[in-house]
């Protein structure tokens, strides 16, 4: 009774054993987006089939990258404007999931399907009404809960109207400013000349009728 008594439990021990092993060979086969079930024998020679949720995949951080229109760098927290174009990639998300882009809570970007790899890309333009200061770009994905952010700062150039009525416009510098502040300046200065020329011909004058009229003269 006691040999009896080992045997089976060693048998539910093995058992227990074996669908824990299958357990954890299904969820790495779900991760790579293979069938998400798989089959196998106990101890006693019964068939056991275990299922496991779709896209279960092992613990992991996703990330998130974007270079300029160009493929160039961007660096960390870039200098950015509103119409700029973007091409982000997002690494470490389920495979086949989708994963939804916003620029904050208020402001989503749609969704893009992960690749098998669990590589999800999207070129994104910066919207043309997007406010100056610091942002942040999200990548969510759906199934697997990941997340990943790339944060950047908006900078808003202001624009005047060019002169001729040709209805374009140019960036608002200091050069605009100081080229004001020197035509006031030459203003004043040729007033003040105009001012002091008058003063003396004004001076000058009575003399010259006193002459004319043989005034003064012994």
């Amino acid at each position: 009774m006691l040999n009896r008594h080992m045997t089976r439990s060693g048998r539910h021990l093995a058992r227990g054993s074996l669908l824990a092993a299958v357990a954890v060979l299904t969820a790495g086969l779900g991760a790579l987006g293979a069938a998400p079930s798989a089959r196998a024998q106990d101890g006693d020679g019964q068939s056991v089939r275990v299922t496991v949720p779709e896209h279960t995949i092992p613990p992991g951080q996703a990330s998130l990258a974007c270079t300029g229109a160009g493929g160039g760098s961007l660096g960390q927290n870039p200098t950015l404007h509103p119409g700029d174009q973007l091409s982000c990639t997002g690494t470490g998300f389920a495979g086949g999931e989708q994963v939804a882009m916003s620029l904050g809570p208020q402001r989503p970007l749609g969704a893009v399907a992960a690749g098998q790899d669990g590589t999800a890309r999207r070129d994104i333009s910066l919207p043309a009404d997007l406010g100056a200061g610091r942002r942040t770009l999200t990548f969510n994905g759906q199934a697997s809960k990941r997340s990943a952010s790339f944060e950047f700062t908006v900078t808003i150039v202001a624009t005047v109207p060019v002169g001729g009525g040709g209805g374009g416009s140019l960036p608002r510098t200091g050069a605009n400013l100081i080229g004001l502040a020197a035509a006031g300046v030459g203003l004043v200065v040729a007033g003040g000349l105009l001012t002091a020329m008058a003063r003396r011909r004004t001076r000058r004058a009575p003399g010259v009728l006193h002459a004319a009229s043989g005034e003064g003269l012994g």
